[in-house]
């Protein structure tokens, strides 16, 4: 769940460079290079992600007569004459551009903590141990449907965590901001009795909590479901599994990796898998066991927002966003699909139990449509145990 406290973590799988989507980030990303200027100050989020191995280069500019130092005192902050960045605060820069080395956890400040760049190392989980079925990207355009999270769900009369937050089907991992929720489905039919694994693994535009400098978006946070039935109307009915960030999967390398940070503090990191994604904190991770039949992904922002909200690039007015604006775009979010080999139908085999026509078949990367509004289809990685 996306709160207004500064957390750490991480998504997004590690590609460099990627391109951000917004038009007001049209640039290059290059994730291990990233640049602060003194002269504008901090510009979006800043907490910034690495894996274990990996060293970021932080690029200073207008910097001269600034104050630097390493709050935590790690030892993996260096200058370029490779002296250690301390906590003491009394390092004063004497030059208008210079680069930073970071091997590992670190928190830098400039400016009497004006500018402030942490920096977390993602520590490692496995992928889950089935067949990995499909990995999708589903878009949330700038027209897209909504539905309503009551204050009381039905079934639920508590309904939330103490915080206003509620609880889709009672689940406490399965938490959204009460009001109108932008939302996407994929339509698909299970084929095997077992055990699926869904989760997310990149988001587009790029996420703030693993990139410093970068803006807040819905897609940072996304929840995920799985319905027997999806009726936007009633969208706390029929949900047979679901997720909002990481914790109270059930799954040990998931909900272990809360209680052991990988640097100094006591917040959780983000993890990086076996097939090299990085994962946000703020994303879904959940398994579930599945019976034949038709199911609905559905994919939806934490944060509050309908249709007209989206479209203006806005949170609802009573989310715990509401001051947060972007340039109106749509979001991707990538999520994959773990099961027994051939667990999960799409295209053609779907439309023949009432689903969609055979012309709009998945994988052929035309789109499918399912309870009235259309899923992109990217791309679909090689099946692998």
């Amino acid at each position: 769940m996306k709160r207004t406290l500064k957390f750490a973590a991480a998504l997004v799988a590690a590609l460099l460079p990627i391109s951000l989507a917004s038009p007001a980030f049209a640039v290059a990303y290059d994730r291990l290079n990233i640049a602060v200027d003194c002269a504008i100050g901090e510009t979006g989020e800043d907490n910034h992600v690495i894996v274990p191995g990996e060293v970021l280069s932080v690029t200073f500019r207008n910097c001269d007569g600034i104050d630097i130092q390493e709050y935590d005192n790690t030892g993996n902050a260096t200058m370029p004459d490779n002296t250690v960045i301390d906590d003491s605060g009394t390092q004063t820069v004497t030059a208008n551009f210079f680069v930073v080395t970071v091997v590992g956890a670190a928190d830098l400040g400039l400016d009497d903590g004006d500018i402030d760049v942490d920096v977390y190392v993602a520590g490692p989980v496995d992928d889950p141990t089935s067949t990995l079925l499909a990995t999708e990207e589903v878009t949330l355009s700038l027209s897209a449907s909504e539905t309503m999270i009551r204050e009381e769900m039905i079934g639920d009369p508590v309904g939330d965590d103490g915080g206003g937050d509620i609880y889709i089907g009672g689940n406490e991992a399965c938490a959204v901001e009460p009001g109108l929720h932008v939302y996407e489905t994929l339509e698909l039919n299970v084929t095997k009795a077992g055990t699926y694994n869904f989760r997310a693994v990149e988001v587009s535009p790029i996420d703030e909590d693993l990139n410093w400098g970068v803006d807040k978006f819905p897609s940072s946070d996304p929840f995920l479901a799985i319905y027997e039935t999806f009726n936007p109307a009633l969208p706390e009915t029929g949900v047979v599994g679901c997720n909002d960030d990481n914790d109270g999967t059930g799954i040990p390398a998931i909900d272990d990796a809360w209680d052991d940070p990988s640097s100094p503090g006591d917040d959780f990191e983000g993890l990086v898998t076996e097939s090299g994604d990085i994962l946000h904190w703020q994303f879904p991770w959940f398994r579930t066991s599945l019976e034949p039949g038709n199911y609905t992904l559905v994919y939806m922002p934490f944060s509050t927002g309908g249709s007209t909200d989206f479209a203006a690039g806005q949170f609802g007015s009573t989310s715990d966003n509401s001051d947060v604006t972007w340039d109106p775009i749509a979001q991707k979010v990538t999520y994959e699909m773990w099961g027994p080999a051939g667990g999960i139908i799409f295209g053609e085999e779907l439309a023949t139990t009432g689903g969609v026509e055979p012309s709009f078949a998945l994988w052929a990367g035309i789109g499918i449509v399912g309870v009235g509004v259309a899923v992109a289809v990217a791309r679909r990685r090689e099946q692998r145990a």
